[in-house]
Parts: structure tokens; C-alpha cells; sequence
């Protein structure tokens, strides 16, 4: 652990060679590329900078997702059954709960990239209504243009994450100034077509089910005794669940238990194979090569590259 000012504590990796492989070595994102990550907490939800070297499965996000080019090779995601490319100059948003993947070959050169994991409630009002599906989802479209503004200052935060310099007081105006540009940038005034087709709260017995996911997240969840309890067949449940909210129930679930893996995995007083038990995982490697496959980062990883922004770590 290294203690930061005013109470932050930044969790580096150990490191054995002359320099510290977190993201890139060398000024300005120079010099050699490292497979490891930057991760900042807080209450505006999540913010990773990566360097992307494999392939992430089919899965999605409670968040308002965006995805920036640093440095590196192009690359495209597959976002709700279109494919987006993320270069220099174009950046990938993807609205709360839409399915996307990313099918990167092996091989190739790592992509540096900023992704944003915005709670929606950090937007206020307006977030609070997205969350319960009566407010229009704040992307139109899948990909939006880098302004040059934009790509400033999304280099900017990911300098201060790479060098583990931040605090609270400093990080939150960067991240929302970030924000806001991604917002300008992608034209919100606009109506998301995805949001016309969703209605989150529409039916009680969905409701009802979610409540019931959300209350313990894990791959031992009984699909079938869900659709039981909450009066429709297994069919008719997948059916009415995939219209509510556009997802399969399984994928639901899978998304609730990333996300409570990562909110374990950023407190340390958790093991990892505690964590793997708690989501029902049989053993600890299912869990990480799920973890894995839907975050393109390893459990471990993770933990190490965990920056806490207003929480000091013990």
C-alpha cells in the first residue's frame, strides 16, 4: 500500500523489475506496455484505465458506460448488435443494461483505454429516473466523436491514474469535467431508440424477480423456481423478462454478480476465494475465468490496479 494525501490510499502491485508495470512507463504514456490497470472508486461508480490484450464476452453494465482511445491499436465493440469502433477520434457509449462485447484477435498490439462506469444517480434527478426507466437513456447512438477538448482531458485523468496521484478533492471536478464532454460530444438532446423499446418497471412479476436478484447475486440462482415464484412459466418468464429490460434473466444475473465482485474486490479484507464461494462459483477458477471473460481483466489484476478515491483501504 502506498498512503496518498488527505487519507487515500493507493493499492499498487508488487513489483520485482527496475521500473512498476501499472499501465505505461515512461512520460506522456511512453515506453513500454504492461498488461496490469488503474482503477478509481467512488461515488460516481467506477472509472478503469486498461490495457486491452484479449477478447471480452457478451455482458452489460447497471451503468452509463463510455469508452476512450488513450494509445494503442484500434479496436471495435459489438454494441447491441452493431459494431462500434473505437480509434483516436471516436470514442463507444453504451447506455445502462445494453449487451456489448469486445472479439479482439490475441496477438495484437494492446489498447490503451479510459472506460467509464457512471452511476446514474450521480447525475441527480435525471439519473434517478433513468435507474427506473422513465427518463430517455442518455446515448442516442453508439459512438460519438473525440473532440479534441475531450481527448485532453481524458488523458489527463489517465495520467493521474497511471502515476496513482489523486485525490478526492482533484478527481471528482477532472471525471466530471470528462463527463460532460462526453455528453456534449455524443448529442444527448437526442432520443435514445433503445429507451423507446425498454420499459424497466412495466411488469410487477419482472420487478419482483429483479428484486429478488438484486438482493443476493449469484450463479446458483434457480431460474426456474424464480419463474415459479413469481407466477409465470420458464418460458414465459425468459419471454417478458428479455421485453422488460432487454436482456436474458442469466445475463441479468451474470451483470449483478460482476458488479458486486468488483465492490468485494476493492475491499481487501475479502479473499478471492471468499468472494468466489459468496457468488456461488464451485471454485475459485470458475470464477475467475468468468470474471475474466466478462471484464478482460483477471480478479487479481484487478485488485492490484484498485485506486480508492475518498476511502482509505485497510
Amino acid at each position: 500500500m502506498l498512503a496518498g494525501r488527505r487519507g487515500v490510499v493507493f493499492a499498487r502491485p508488487k513489483c520485482y523489475l527496475p521500473f512498476c508495470p501499472i499501465i505505461l512507463i515512461g512520460s506522456a504514456f511512453g515506453g513500454d506496455l504492461a498488461d496490469a490497470l488503474g482503477i478509481a472508486v467512488g461515488a460516481f461508480g467506477r472509472v478503469a484505465l486498461l490495457s486491452a490484450t484479449e477478447p471480452v464476452q457478451d455482458h452489460a453494465h447497471s451503468q452509463v458506460h463510455a469508452l476512450i482511445k488513450i494509445s494503442g491499436a484500434d479496436t471495435s465493440f459489438l454494441v447491441d448488435g452493431q459494431t462500434a469502433q473505437m480509434t483516436d477520434r471516436q470514442m463507444v457509449l453504451v447506455n445502462p443494461w445494453i449487451v456489448h462485447s469486445n472479439d479482439r484477435e490475441i496477438g495484437i498490439d494492446p489498447t490503451i483505454l479510459l472506460a467509464l462506469y457512471i452511476d446514474p444517480l450521480w447525475f441527480g434527478e435525471q439519473g434517478n429516473q433513468i435507474v427506473t426507466g422513465f427518463h430517455k437513456l442518455p446515448f442516442h447512438q453508439i459512438v460519438a466523436e473525440v473532440s479534441p477538448e475531450l481527448h485532453s482531458r481524458a488523458r489527463h485523468l489517465a495520467d493521474q491514474m497511471a502515476d496513482f496521484h489523486t485525490e478526492e478533492d482533484h478527481f471528482d471536478p477532472l471525471l466530471r469535467e470528462l463527463v460532460f464532454s462526453v455528453l456534449q460530444c455524443s448529442k444527448t438532446n437526442a432520443t435514445s431508440d433503445v429507451s423507446s423499446r425498454r420499459t424497466f418497471a412495466s411488469d410487477p412479476r419482472v420487478r419482483r424477480a429483479i428484486r429478488a436478484f438484486r438482493e443476493e447475486p449469484s450463479k446458483e440462482i434457480d431460474l426456474s423456481e424464480v419463474a415459479k415464484n413469481v407466477g409465470l412459466s420458464r418460458s414465459q418468464f425468459y419471454a417478458r423478462f428479455r421485453h422488460c429490460t432487454g436482456l436474458s434473466p442469466r445475463t441479468y444475473i451474470d451483470t449483478l454478480c460482476c458488479e458486486r465482485a468488483a465492490s468485494l474486490l476493492s475491499d481487501p479484507e475479502h479473499t478471492i476465494a471468499e468472494i468466489s464461494e459468496v457468488l456461488g462459483f464451485s471454485a475459485q477458477g470458475h470464477f475467475t475465468r468468468f470474471f475474466k471473460s466478462k471484464t478482460g481483466v483477471s480478479p487479481n489484476n484487478f485488485r492490484m490496479g484498485h485506486i480508492e478515491v475518498g476511502r482509505v483501504l485497510r
